[in-house]
């Protein structure tokens, strides 16, 4: 039910004004407003529309919101009690490719264990046998090597839990009755809360510069000198993070309907379920992010068209640079130039205030939102973090972390941490401000330039110091190797756990929330988004790498052999340290 024309909530001046003038005609500056109540009940099929409403409006005068009886109420029809469940084709696609996966990985399994002599020849069914093997594919999850970046898995599996966490309280607070206001207050009142909490989003860039970083360190090693060979690459790329998208995407427009119900749920699920029967294609393609974005499918996902866009200018630029250097530089150049100048481009054209602000008030749908269709989710104005983390990482590929390790000393790797760390907090403290004080025009234009790009000097700033230096108690706890096989399922968690937060739409009653029980709840969720990524990765990424790898083979008869692991680091087996 909702009213119309209410106003902005602002301070209470008069300590006797009526509380029903004073909350139920306004609204927070998140949008939050107490003219609207996202509840349900579910009534007989042969009940009218009037008579539904009527029952309504008696049961909300019998509590505490009397004032609310000549309310409108929408009425939405819900499912049938003990209606037939009319499953679609898509479902039975789903489940039937899932159990033939199950399948033939068990069977491959047995196969390469029972008849390892058979199993050694090089014919096409033995190689899908192999690459199906679910101990060898298991073994790729929990490999480490001593060349890769330790510090890294524990920033990206701590990064996907803390977007985990504020992903659920944001969908918990905009999918059921709660006491909802606590939470705006918490991110205006309390100091230290509101700068963690109001600009979170830029947390994101962390993914952005880490990959830049890991590309960065391969370029040196790949071949693509021949158009066919840039293909290959591409190629690649796109199979290491389709499938986990393919698989959320189906889920989200073939099952999510049928894992949950409720008077509340077809209204957020049964519409993203529509979303991403209608737009699966464009998500599928990498370019659910420009085209359709209103209907934008699982819109979670914006990052990996973005992610993938980037790679592939990196190649194209790369390929152009090695054929003529000249070009290449000034290609790299112009566009380096444009990703630099267009986030406050974007800014300043469409009046977009400086940091994405979530209307929690009506739904959870954030596809309207200007700031997130115009200029959150576009890649020209994601590349600051990625060329940065490409530059760090090419570096790396000069000087070898495995050559230079600890030559930094204690008190320099010290300082350089906390710089970085600082210039995080900092970085969180200005989006706060922008928030309170609602900045446009020039400062908003000026802070969306440098933001993220110092965010990512920062993230890579602690990277670095913990690669090259000599961190206490920072860089033991990232390098911890128990974050290795996490981290490399945490591109399924951050894909996969948003899918699964539709079903808090199923509400029975209101929730009581709180931020250690928020905390409680979101470990549950990435533990459940773990094992199932665990499982796609088993079933259908690894085969699918193992079965296209020889097909894509880039590597050059003289360059060192590599393997490369599902975070994308490139991996050997000799590793020396040097200090000084």
């Amino acid at each position: 039910m909702k009213k119309d024309g209410v106003k902005k909530m602002e301070e209470v001046s008069d300590p006797y004004v009526r509380a029903e003038d004073y909350y139920l005609d306004s609204k927070t500056q998140f949008g939050r407003s107490f003219s609207y109540i996202a509840h349900g009940v579910c009534l007989p099929a042969g009940c009218p529309t009037k008579s539904a409403a009527k029952f309504v409006k008696a049961l909300i005068s019998t509590g505490h919101l009397r004032a609310a009886r000549d309310a409108a109420v929408s009425i939405h029809h819900c499912e049938e009690a003990a209606a037939p469940t009319e499953d679609s084709t898509g479902y039975y696609v789903f489940l039937y490719t899932f159990a033939a996966l199950l399948v033939i990985a068990v069977a491959s399994t047995y196969y390469v264990s029972e008849y390892p002599a058979a199993g050694s020849s090089n014919s096409f069914v033995n190689h899908v046998a192999k690459s199906f093997c679910l101990r060898r594919n298991w073994n790729t999850v929990f490999k480490s090597d001593k060349d890769e970046l330790p510090c890294l898995h524990g920033i990206r599996f701590l990064t996907a839990i803390i977007i985990a966490y504020v992903h659920y309280i944001a969908m918990s607070q905009g999918t059921s009755v709660n006491n909802g206001i606590d939470f705006d207050r918490m991110a205006t009142d309390n100091p230290a809360m509101a700068v963690l909490t109001t600009h979170f989003d830029v947390l994101v860039d962390t993914f952005f510069s880490l990959s830049g970083l890991l590309v960065g360190k391969s370029l040196v090693t790949l071949d693509i000198t021949k158009p066919h060979s840039l293909m290959k690459n591409i190629i690649k790329r796109y199979i290491r993070l389709v499938v986990l998208l393919a698989v959320a995407v189906f889920y989200v427009a073939h099952i999510s309907k049928y894992t949950d119900d409720g008077p509340v749920y077809p209204k957020i699920a049964f519409y993203e379920q529509q979303m991403c029967e209608k737009n699966w294609l464009p998500a599928l393609l990498m370019v659910g992010n420009y085209y359709n974005t209103l209907e934008m499918c699982h819109p979670a996902t914006w990052y990996i068209p973005c992610d993938f866009h980037m790679y592939v200018m990196t190649l194209v630029l790369l390929y152009v640079y090695r054929k003529n250097s000249r070009i290449g530089t000034a290609a790299a150049t112009i566009v380096l130039v444009i990703g630099f100048i267009m986030p406050m481009i974007t800014v300043y054209v469409y009046d977009l205030p400086a940091i994405l602000a979530f209307n929690l008030g009506v739904d959870i749908n954030i596809r309207p939102n200007s700031n997130f269709r115009n200029f959150y989710i576009k890649t020209h104005n994601r590349m600051g973090p990625y060329a940065i983390g490409l530059a760090v990482g090419y570096l790396m590929s000069v000087y070898k972390p495995k050559d230079y390790r600890k030559v930094w000393s204690k008190t320099v790797s010290f300082l350089g941490t906390y710089v970085s760390l600082n210039l995080m907090l900092g970085i969180l403290a200005l989006g706060h401000l922008c928030m309170v004080y609602r900045v446009h025009g020039w400062l908003a234009c000026i802070f969306v330039t440098f933001e993220r790009n110092l965010f990512a000097v920062a993230v890579l700033g602690v990277v670095i110091f913990c690669t090259y230096g000599q961190v206490s108690l920072i860089n033991p706890l990232l390098s911890w190797s128990v974050f290795a096989p996490l981290s490399r399922l945490s591109y399924g968690v951050y894909v996969i756990h948003l899918a699964l937060l539709y079903q808090n739409s199923s509400m029975r009653d209101n929730n009581k929330h709180h931020l250690f029980q928020a905390l409680m709840n979101t470990l549950g969720l990435v533990v459940v988004s773990l094992l199932l990524s665990l499982m796609i990765w088993l079933l259908a990424e690894a085969p699918l790498v193992n079965i296209t790898s020889s097909y894509l083979n880039t590597r050059g008869p003289t360059k060192e052999k590599v393997e490369i692991s599902r975070n994308g680091a490139h991996q050997n087996d000799t590793s020396k340290e040097k200090s000084l």
